[in-house]
């Protein structure tokens, strides 16, 4: 129970300097869009939280548009290994 409890609120703390990180670079240039890659399920944990970064980064005017695509499978591993595969196709990973 204890390292369930430690791994959630890494979680959080990794959410809320991925928030804090793109407020702060928001400030040397401006973002259109950003595209989550959600390593899990629709309607699960990672899917909220990422949900609600993007409702609350476009509230803020941080960015304009937000796309989500859940990607469940291996524990992350499957959306991990597409990042691996797709890093040099994307321009802003």
């Amino acid at each position: 129970m204890k390292n369930s409890m430690t791994k959630v609120y890494k979680n959080l703390a990794f959410a809320g300097c991925l928030v804090a990180g793109l407020a702060t670079s928001s400030v040397a240039a401006s973002v259109d869009k950003v595209h989550f890659l959600i390593p899990g399920g629709a309607g699960g944990g990672w899917d909220g939280t990422a949900r609600g970064v993007g409702e609350a980064l476009k509230k803020s005017n941080l960015v304009q548009e937000t796309s989500f695509e859940n990607m469940s499978g291996g524990g992350g591993g499957k959306a991990i290994a597409y990042i691996i595969e797709t890093a040099k196709k994307q321009q802003n990973t």
